[in-house]
């Protein structure tokens, strides 16, 4: 029995090395993969900007699902319907005016979305969300019916517009793959 053991010791002296060597040169194999791995997933399209309206959740509504939220001018938390009224999927175009405002066009949808929700929330804070930030929350006095929203200059950076917009440009296209072809 003694005579196993020491064979045994022996051999997993012998093979120690091997198995590391072995180890050693499937690591060489892998790490190429992995690193293309890496470069794929850094490649990978970036997430598309997310822009959303809520309206402020009524006082003592019932029913309704409400997220606080905390708007900086003036500096208070507020809360807001967590369903949103106008989002970045009803968007139009989005651009700079010569005054450095931004101007956010709305589909004929989203126009209608932003009417109904700014007539039915006269008086309430209409909160604009953009990737997660409040950039623009004003109190509704008038009915948008333009289907327009005008942001303070600064609320969206250029890079976001433009992805924006290129967000808008691709449904499109795929749109008009989607459209079944007669012939």
């Amino acid at each position: 029995m003694y005579r196993f053991l020491a064979k045994m010791t022996n051999r997993a002296v012998v093979f120690a090395p091997l198995r590391y060597l072995y180890l050693m040169n499937s690591a060489r194999n892998v790490l190429p993969i992995l690193a293309g791995l890496l470069l794929w997933v850094g490649a990978a399209p970036k997430p598309p900007v997310l822009l959303r309206v809520h309206l402020q959740a009524p006082e003592g509504a019932k029913g309704q699902v409400s997220v606080p939220v905390t708007l900086f001018n003036p500096a208070e938390t507020i809360s807001i319907q967590s369903l949103p009224e106008v989002t970045e999927k009803e968007i139009r175009k989005v651009s700079t005016r010569e005054d450095g405002t931004i101007l956010v066009e709305f589909t004929d949808f989203g126009q209608t979305k932003l009417e109904v929700g700014t007539s039915t929330g006269r008086g309430l804070i209409m909160v604009v969300i953009v990737n997660g930030r409040v950039v623009y929350a004003p109190r509704i006095d008038t009915v948008l019916t333009n289907g327009c929203l005008l942001l303070p200059a600064g609320s969206v950076s250029a890079e976001e517009m433009a992805q924006m917009n290129g967000d808008v440009e691709h449904s499109k296209e795929q749109k008009l793959k989607d459209i079944p072809r007669s012939g």
